[in-house]
């Protein structure tokens, strides 16, 4: 496609006349490095037209990724276009292959369109958060991880506890020392802890990954038992489970060793999965959503299973558990682990669980200044950029505005 198809293709998009194919084209071109010098030209043409001041010589970077996502914000992501676009674009965030376009949040074309109480505060930089947790041995010894030096940070039961270059916790049995489950010593438990603003993957003594997302825990032992894998989750945290077998006594055969994830008001058991967990306390669901394998789930109630039916999930199905209540249903997967691949994804959310999420990421406090009672918010945008854009983002609306106080954002 030529410079001049393109442009009639985008101007359509702008305009928010495209067609559903049209659109899926997009997308399509948008995946094509060899179009960004396009896309870029194509963006500071919008600039031009849409701002009363003359085009400056060189248009920064990620005022153009602003204005770009105010575009597909409002375009693409429209009720004119098909849910599968929408999914489509989603899946075009985390692949990232358009790097100059990489969402870093949505920006309103008209200036007057929209009072932008922000502007006076581009001078508190509120930066977003990182790889930052402590690590809890058994022995209640504390190591800050974020400040550890790679490599061996502690030795603990027939394990050597790592810190890779990439930032990840290894839980590494010695090979000199007996089985995994084998040792009948008092088990010791280690807790890995994100504060806010802070993230955190580790490999458990199974091989198991876990990602967890700010302000959760997940506590466990440094050798499993023999007959399941027994973890504590506070929060939420994204899990690949590996398979594990044991050998039943008496009768020399393998049998699969369970993996069951405690949380506040949950119980879930797999035997080799990917799934979410989402059970932040000041939250009024749980959600489980699997993306493969399969999982039981039943509630907890004063850490006592309860006796309402168990929940089993099949891949691309989610459990959101109130009270007592469970509900299943088809899950949007891209969107629930969005957090872990670096992403903000909010689809029909509340003011309040959007604002909690902002709280978790960026370590601020959120302040209410009027109703706030039915305002939803749908978008994604990069967690690693300034949290102006994505406050910025969330202003595309008109229902609500923001202004940063220190280390305080106000809603209002």
């Amino acid at each position: 496609m030529n410079y001049r198809e393109l442009s009639i293709l985008f101007e359509k998009l702008v305009n928010n006349e495209c067609t559903e194919k049209e659109a899926d084209e997009v997308l399509k071109l948008l995946s094509d490095r060899s179009y960004d010098r396009m896309f870029r030209q194509l963006v500071e043409a919008q600039f031009q037209r849409a701002d009363d001041d003359p085009i400056p010589i060189e248009v920064p970077e990620e005022e153009l990724n602003l204005k770009l996502h105010a575009i597909l914000n409002t375009n693409l992501l429209s009720k004119k276009v098909g849910s599968k676009y929408f999914r489509g674009l989603q899946k075009w965030y985390i692949a990232a292959t358009v790097l100059l376009f990489l969402a870093v949040g949505a920006y309103v074309f008209k200036k007057a369109t929209l009072p932008n109480p922000l502007s006076n505060n581009h001078q508190q930089k509120i930066s977003f958060g990182g790889n930052k947790a402590t690590l809890t041995l058994g022995n209640g010894k504390k190591i800050n991880l974020a400040d550890a030096a790679n490599g061996a940070i502690a030795s603990q039961s027939n394990l050597t506890i790592k810190k890779t270059k990439e930032g990840v916790v290894v839980y590494q049995a010695n090979t000199s020392s007996g089985a995994a489950g084998s040792s009948t010593a008092r088990p010791l438990f280690n807790t890995i802890t994100t504060p806010d603003g802070g993230q955190y993957e580790v490999v458990l003594p199974d091989g198991s990954k876990v990602w967890l997302n700010a302000a959760s825990s997940i506590k466990f032992p440094a050798q499993f038992a023999s007959n399941e894998r027994l973890v504590e989750l506070n929060g939420e945290a994204y899990f690949e489970v590996v398979k594990a077998f044991s050998v039943q006594k008496g009768v020399g055969k393998l049998e699969r060793l369970p993996f069951i994830v405690l949380s506040g008001r949950q119980k879930i058991q797999v035997l080799g999965t990917r799934f979410n967990v989402n059970d932040y306390r000041e939250e009024n669901t749980v959600k489980t959503t699997l993306l493969e394998g399969v999982v039981q789930v039943n509630s907890l109630i004063d850490g006592q299973q309860s006796p309402i039916p168990i929940a089993t999930l099949r891949p691309g199905q989610q459990s959101d558990l109130t009270g007592r209540n469970f509900k299943l249903s088809m899950a949007d997967t891209v969107s629930a682990i969005a957090w872990k691949n670096g992403f903000f994804q909010f689809d029909n959310e509340d003011i309040y669980v959007v604002m909690r999420k902002i709280s978790r990421w960026y370590n601020v406090d959120v302040e209410y200044r009027g109703d706030m009672r039915g305002k939803v918010f749908s978008g994604a945008i990069s967690k690693y950029t300034n949290v102006t854009a994505v406050l910025r983002m969330l202003q595309l609306t008109g229902s609500v505005s923001f202004t940063i106080n220190k280390r305080t954002i106000i809603v209002s």
